[in-house]
């Protein structure tokens, strides 16, 4: 379909939807004149069933292609931008960043992802949803969301404006927006960033283990077959809580690999060679069985399994050269006052 008809199809959605008058509403705080940003952020709710009622293939394109999806929803948004003088300093189309917000997804294990059952091969880039119980979370931090580059040769026209604009992307580190190593698009001289441009913003990252889990820990540390999923929030920051049910909608990405932890099997118990052998045929057996045993020297072995194995993934991403304070294991407390740990 040619992308004029989609993105005339947008335009409809968000005039039905009430979209383009909250879009008015979230330009009026960027015109402050004491504001000057690279990226504006505009989050968008999306409802699937009343965009697939209105063109069915927008509709799949939101929910099978959302990097499409998302810009054809900058693109319309920037005109409107435009079109109504919303806001006077956006110049280019990249300068508007555009976060889809889905209300919900069909009700299909197409699109479930199952910490029980998830393989971690390749997986398209697509919304699903997930359940999990929140076992860890981290402070929150800065990172950058958006930041505007300029080439370092003067008689470039990248030089100046708006022609080179770097957007966080979902799942991506923070060296992917941020880098002294950029060139050019014009003429291949390297880019320098104009710091006073940059755009931060919050996230916090929080594990989730399934909910079968607890179940398989506490009976039968054998058969525990769930993963461990790490989710990066950037709009609901300190809105989880530890041990409680969530149900996430959202895109699965390969957020960090630990270059540096290293294992050599000469180095450890024969013990241990033996229940790794014993239990490779699934992942998390080995895990499982650590957990159970985990200082059985101060706590018998088959208790407080969830909270040992927790400690365990803990104590295995702590590094002993890490100068940040989130790869370390400071303190453990056992208490049944929650009021004390959540301050």
């Amino acid at each position: 379909m040619d992308a004029d008809l989609l993105k005339e199809s947008v335009l409809s959605y968000l005039d039905r939807s009430g979209g383009l008058l909250k879009l008015a509403e979230d330009c009026k705080p960027f015109n402050d004149p004491q504001q000057s940003e690279a990226v504006y952020r505009f989050c968008i709710s999306v409802n699937p069933l009343d965009v697939m009622e209105l063109d069915p293939l927008l509709g799949d394109c939101v929910l099978h292609d959302p990097l499409k999806a998302t810009a054809l929803f900058q693109s319309v948004c920037f005109l409107a931008i435009k079109t109504l003088s919303l806001i006077e300093k956006i110049h280019t189309e990249s300068q508007v960043n555009i976060i889809l917000k889905l209300t919900h997804l069909p009700p299909f294990p197409e699109y479930t992802l199952d910490l029980c059952a998830f393989n971690r091969g390749y997986r398209p880039m697509r919304p699903v949803a997930m359940e999990g119980l929140v076992i860890a979370m981290t402070r929150v931090t800065k990172y950058t969301q958006g930041a505007r580059f300029l080439c370092t040769e003067d008689d470039c026209p990248g030089s100046t404006g708006f022609r080179h604009i770097r957007v966080h992307a979902p799942g991506a580190t923070e060296s992917a927006t941020v880098r002294n190593d950029f060139s050019c698009m014009i003429c291949s001289s390297p880019l320098k960033e104009d710091v006073k441009f940059r755009v931060l913003g919050d996230k916090q990252l929080v594990e989730l283990i399934h909910v079968k889990a607890l179940g398989n820990l506490s009976n039968n540390p054998l058969e525990c077959y769930c993963f461990v999923s790490p989710l990066h929030i950037d709009e609901l920051c300190n809105s989880m809580r530890i041990g409680q049910l969530y149900r996430v909608l959202g895109i699965p990405a390969h957020v960090h690999q630990w270059p540096n932890i290293t294992w050599n099997l000469h180095e450890i118990s024969k013990k241990f060679e033996a229940l790794l052998k014993a239990t490779g045929c699934s992942p998390w057996r080995f895990s499982a069985m650590v957990a159970y045993s985990f200082a059985s020297a101060v706590i018998p072995p088959g208790l407080f399994n969830t909270l040992k194995l927790c400690l365990l993934l803990s104590l295995v991403q702590t590094r002993a050269d890490a100068t940040d304070t989130f790869y370390s294991l400071d303190l453990l407390v056992l208490t049944t006052d929650t009021l004390i740990l959540d301050r």
